[in-house]
C-alpha cells in the first residue's frame, strides 16, 4: 500500500499500526525536528455530511481533552488537525519505543505476580491523574497500553475519552464505546460512566496478567457481557495457588460489579498495591466490605446454552475482543432479576397482542406510561362477538366442538404468555382438546448497534365451562418445543389467570396460576 508523503505538516515513514478507526504511522515533525506518532482517524464508509461533522466536532473536543493530560504513565498528545488536502483527521502523539502488553503476553501464559502489580500500581497511578482532571478512559485494555524497554506501562489512546464535567457533551445518549472483555458493568448497560469504570478494566487486566485467563471470557460478544454484567469470575488464586490472599482481595475489588463496592480512585487502588508488594496489609482493605458473589464458580460451569440474540455485523468490525460493542441494559436481569424486575413481570401486560418492554440499567423493568389497555380479543359461542361484561372485550371458546355453557354461567380463562422468541406458536389444550393456536411474533425491544433482543407478550381470554380441567401449553419455536400442564378448578362467571413464562437464557417453560381473590391458587 503506498503510504501518503505528508499528512498534515508532518512527513510520514512508515506504517506501525493498523486499528479499527485507522493507521498509525511513524512520522517527522519538520518544524520542531522529532520523530511522532500520527494517527488518522478513518469515518465509516457512507457517513453523511451531518453524520461527519458530529464526528470530526467529538474528535476535536476528545483530542482537546487528552492534550490537557501530562504524567509519566500516559503517552502525551502533541498536535490535533485535519490534512487540507485529503480532509484526513489526525492526532500527533509522543511516539515510543516499546511493545503493546497484549503482544507482550502472547508468548507467556502469565506474568510473574510482581511484576505484574507493579505494571496495575503504574497504570492506577495514571488513571487517578487522568480522572482528577475529569477525563475518563472509557476503554482501558492491553492493546491500549505499552510497556517500554525499562519496564514502564504508559496508557494509549485518551482519543475516547470523556470528560465528566466537560460541557460539550457530544457521545451519542445511549451509545458508547469499549470492549467487551475489559468492559466495567455500568458501560456494558450504557449508564453512567466515570472513573471506576476505568478501574474495573484494569482490574480485568490485572486478572489476565497474573492468571493468563479473561475473566470474562466467552464465544460471543453477548456472553461476555452477560458475565461481565451477572458472573464472577473466580479468585486469580484458583488457578494460581502460590498468589498471597490479598491478590484476590486487591482484584475481587476491583472487579465488583456496583461502581460504590470497588475502589473510589486510582490513587487507593495503588496504594493497596503497593502493600501487596510490600508484604504490607492493605491500608484500605478495613473500609470494605466485600459484596456477595454473584455466581460461585461451580455454577458457572454449569451454563453452557449461550444467549439467544441476534448478533449482527458490528460497526468496526467482528472482532470480540477488539470490537466497540453496544448492548442494552436489560443484560442485567438475564440471571438473577432483581426484585423491582420480578415484581414487574407479575403485572398484568397492558396491551393486547407483542408489546417490547424498556428495561433500565440495573435491572429495574419500567413500563411506559400512557400504553392503551386493549381489550381481550375472542369469540363468544355464536357467530358473532358479544361484549364480556367483566372485561369489556369478547371471549374465545375453550372448546367450539362441544355444547358451550350460556355466556353467564361460563368461566374465563385469562392467558398471559411472556416470551423472548422472534417467532413461534403457542397452542393450549383444555382437557386433550385443542383451545387455542396463537403465532408468536417478538419485537425487538431496543436495538443500539451490535446486540438486539426481543419482547413478545400475548394475551387471551377463552370461554370455559365451569369445573375442573386440566391446561397443557406448548410453544414451539425453530425446531424446538416445550410443553408444561397445569390443572385448576373454575367456577361459574370467575376468571382464572393462567401466567406462561420463558426464560431467555435456557429457553425453559413455566405455568402457574395467578392467585384467586381467596388465595387459593388451585
Amino acid at each position: 500500500m503506498t503510504l501518503p508523503p505528508t499528512i498534515g505538516r508532518y512527513h510520514v515513514r512508515r506504517e506501525i499500526g493498523r486499528g479499527t478507526m485507522g493507521v498509525v504511522y511513524e512520522a517527522h515533525d519538520p518544524d520542531l525536528d522529532r520523530t511522532i506518532a500520527l494517527k488518522t482517524i478513518e469515518l465509516a464508509f457512507g457517513a453523511t455530511a451531518e453524520e461527519r461533522a458530529d464526528f470530526e466536532n467529538r474528535f476535536f473536543a476528545e483530542a482537546r481533552i487528552a492534550a490537557r493530560l501530562s504524567h509519566p504513565g500516559i503517552v502525551a498528545v502533541h498536535d490535533v488537525g485535519r490534512d487540507h488536502a485529503t480532509g484526513t483527521l489526525f492526532i500527533a502523539l509522543e511516539h515510543l519505543h516499546g511493545r503493546p502488553l497484549d503482544d507482550v503476553l502472547k508468548g507467556t501464559a502469565r506474568m510473574d505476580w510482581r511484576r505484574a502489580l507493579e505494571i496495575v500500581r503504574r497504570l492506577a497511578e495514571a488513571l487517578a491523574h487522568a480522572h482528577a482532571l475529569g477525563v475518563v478512559h472509557r476503554d482501558v485494555k492491553p492493546s491500549n497500553v505499552m510497556l517500554l524497554p525499562s519496564g514502564e506501562p504508559k496508557v494509549m489512546d485518551f482519543g475516547i475519552a470523556k470528560a465528566g464535567t466537560a460541557r460539550i457533551k457530544t457521545t451519542a445518549t445511549g451509545q458508547f464505546f469499549g470492549t467487551p472483555l475489559f468492559m466495567a458493568p455500568e458501560q456494558a448497560m450504557a449508564g453512567p460512566v466515570d472513573g471506576r469504570a476505568d478501574l474495573f478494566s484494569l482490574g480485568a487486566i490485572a486478572y489476565l496478567l497474573l492468571t493468563g485467563r479473561q475473566a470474562f471470557w466467552g464465544e460471543n460478544a453477548a456472553r461476555i457481557v452477560t458475565r461481565v454484567v451477572q458472573e464472577d469470575p473466580a479468585p486469580p488464586s484458583a488457578f494460581v495457588p502460590e498468589l498471597p490472599a490479598e491478590v484476590d482481595y486487591v482484584v475481587g475489588r476491583s472487579l465488583a460489579k456496583r461502581p460504590e463496592d470497588r475502589y473510589p480512585d486510582g490513587r487507593t487502588l495503588a496504594e493497596d498495591v503497593e502493600d501487596v508488594l510490600a508484604g504490607r496489609p492493605p491500608r484500605h482493605r478495613g473500609s470494605w466490605t466485600p459484596p456477595a458473589r454473584r455466581l460461585p464458580p461451580t455454577t458457572l460451569l454449569r451454563m453452557e446454552p449461550p444467549l439467544e440474540v441476534d448478533l449482527e455485523p458490528l460497526a468496526e468490525g467482528t472482532s470480540v475482543a477488539g470490537t466497540p460493542v453496544d448492548i442494552e441494559a436489560e443484560l442485567a436481569t438475564l440471571v438473577s432479576p432483581t426484585p423491582e424486575s420480578a415484581a414487574a413481570r407479575t403485572t398484568p401486560a397492558r396491551s393486547h397482542r407483542l408489546a417490547p418492554w424498556p428495561w433500565i440499567a440495573g435491572g429495574a423493568v419500567v413500563v411506559l406510561g400512557g400504553l392503551l389497555l386493549l381489550a381481550a380479543r375472542g369469540r363468544v359461542p355464536t357467530q358473532a362477538p358479544r361484549a364480556s361484561p367483566s372485561t369489556g372485550g369478547s371471549v374465545k371458546p375453550a372448546l367450539p366442538t362441544l355444547t358451550s355453557p350460556p355466556q353467564e354461567l361460563a368461566a374465563r380463562l385469562r392467558v398471559e404468555f411472556e416470551h423472548p422468541l422472534r417467532s413461534g406458536t403457542l397452542r393450549l389444550w383444555l382437557d386433550d382438546e385443542l383451545a387455542l393456536e396463537e403465532p408468536l411474533e417478538g419485537h425487538v425491544a431496543r436495538k443500539i448497534v451490535g446486540i438486539k433482543f426481543r419482547k413478545g407478550v400475548v394475551e387471551e381470554t377463552l370461554a370455559v365451562p365451569p369445573g375442573r380441567h386440566q391446561v397443557r401449553v406448548q410453544v414451539a419455536w425453530d425446531d424446538k418445543k416445550k410443553t408444561e400442564s397445569v390443572s385448576g378448578t373454575f367456577r361459574a362467571g370467575e376468571e382464572r389467570r393462567l401466567r406462561i413464562r420463558m426464560s431467555r437464557l435456557r429457553k425453559d417453560l413455566s405455568v402457574e396460576w395467578e392467585a384467586t381473590p381467596e388465595g387459593e391458587p388451585s
